[in-house]
């Protein structure tokens, strides 16, 4: 009886079989075809300013692309869908603005417990690992951070009640307040100044882990200018097309590059490699209309 059952039931499982094949095959195609799409274009129109403040109607002359992001968003949380960019060029500088939905903003990191909301471009001239680059190519990463446009370091105003005992150094029985309270500003590191000269920080990586600021100060040299409005955060990234240095990355009118992005969200406690990020869109700059006869 069982051998009977068997086999009627086995023209039912090969019918099944067959139907399952005809809907997965077709999906698997277009999954493939979805993995040979055309990259994103991002086209730095030229303009002969460029506007500093990301909600200035001038931004109307480049093109809005829209770019999906991944979706790391934090349980409970409004995740971010995507960013809209768009760029402009002078001929001797471009400018970039990014535009994502945030309902609130987050621009301080004083407390141990406070992330701040971020961006970031990342620029290559050939064509390399998304993921911060590769050991044989750098990935250049300009790093907007709300906190040091907007951000106050100042400890005693977020602890009012603060007290700092005296210290006796070595045979000098000399007090260095900063040396104790504020180790990371003695040594000179970028997170822990005051007071920054822009907002944004410039940085090369050559694959995971490997992510370091520029050390040359002369290649510090981005401009920044982000603006929360309406539940939204627009940043303007502006920077020379020129190589400021050995090592630095110039554009060139003309000739191609890629181009991608990523944002953090502070509420969600997003920092490193927490983030929303693009893939790579090309990009390419329009020539200042003399050089285009």
């Amino acid at each position: 009886m069982q051998r009977l059952l068997t086999r009627r039931r086995l023209p039912f499982a090969i019918a099944l079989l067959v139907l399952i094949a005809a809907a997965v095959v077709p999906a698997i195609s277009k999954i493939e075809l979805g993995k040979s799409a055309a990259a994103p274009a991002v086209v730095a129109r030229y303009a002969p300013e460029l506007p500093a403040d990301p909600w200035d109607p001038a931004w109307r002359r480049a093109p809005a692309v829209r770019m999906p992001v991944s979706a790391v968003a934090t349980p409970g949380a409004r995740p971010i869908r995507d960013v809209s960019v768009r760029a402009l060029n002078d001929g001797r500088r471009i400018a970039f603005r990014v535009e994502w939905a945030d309902d609130t903003q987050e621009v301080t990191t004083l407390r141990p417990q406070d992330f701040g909301d971020q961006a970031a471009v990342q620029l290559t001239t050939g064509p390399i690992n998304v993921c911060m680059g590769q050991a044989d190519r750098y990935a250049h990463i300009w790093h907007w951070k709300a906190d040091w446009q907007y951000g106050s370091r100042d400890m005693r105003r977020q602890y009012p009640n603060l007290y700092t005992d005296g210290y006796s150094i070595g045979d000098r029985g000399l007090f260095q307040e900063d040396l104790f309270t504020r180790p990371a500003a003695t040594v000179g590191n970028l997170r822990a100044r005051p007071a920054h000269d822009t907002p944004v920080e410039h940085l090369i990586a050559g694959g995971f882990s490997s992510l370091t600021t520029v050390p040359d100060p002369k290649m510090q040299n981005v401009g920044g200018n982000g603006v929360w409005k309406d539940g939204k955060w627009a940043v303007v990234f502006v920077r020379e097309l020129a190589a400021a240095g050995e090592g630095d990355l110039g554009l060139v009118p003309g000739e191609p590059a890629q181009v991608a992005f990523a944002v953090w969200d502070g509420k969600q406690m997003q920092r490193d490699g927490m983030k929303y990020t693009t893939t790579w869109a090309t990009l390419t700059l329009d020539r200042p209309p003399l050089a285009r006869r």
